[in-house]
């Protein structure tokens, strides 16, 4: 398993998506994933800490998961398969489908480490050389010659 960590959101500029970019904790790798307004606005109240007035759907799921499981869940990262997006949150013995967008949002409340497989990271990963500032300008470089088409369906299937 390859430990990962928030690295950038990024709106694309000509259609308005937004891109998650995760980075590999030890490593010079990225999965860069189209994700959807709502996880874009939850993944980022996470990261800026924010409290909501009211719970939202990944807070109220945090706050049951934190109840509930006398084990550490686990967020992970599965699969890309034509485009689309796979992931499971893993309570114990049970493996839950998810979307790795609401994955992100929920780790990042519980908090726990967000994780993918080997075959994901080798398989989707994008190699980036440089130091953190160079990565990111290489990244949002990257972002300006590709469009949501070239990773198959759109944000509500594929983070």
């Amino acid at each position: 398993m390859v430990l990962l960590e928030v690295a950038e959101i990024r709106t694309e500029p000509v259609s308005g998506a937004a891109v998650l970019l995760l980075r590999e904790v030890d490593g010079r790798r990225h999965l860069a994933l189209w994700i959807a307004e709502p996880e874009r606005l939850a993944i980022t109240d996470a990261l800026n800490e924010e409290e909501p007035i009211r719970p939202y759907t990944h807070d109220l799921l945090a706050r049951v998961v934190a109840v509930l499981c006398e084990e550490e869940p686990q967020c992970v990262i599965t699969k890309v398969e034509d485009g689309v997006w796979f992931g499971e949150l893993v309570l114990g013995a049970m493996r839950i489908d998810a979307r790795p967008s609401d994955l992100v949002a929920l780790a990042l409340r519980l908090p726990v480490p967000i994780w993918c497989t080997e075959e994901v990271i080798s398989s989707a990963g994008i190699l980036l050389d440089a130091g953190p500032e160079d990565a990111v300008e290489e990244f949002r470089q990257f972002l300006d010659q590709v469009s949501p088409d070239d990773f198959g369906p759109g944000p509500s299937t594929s983070g």
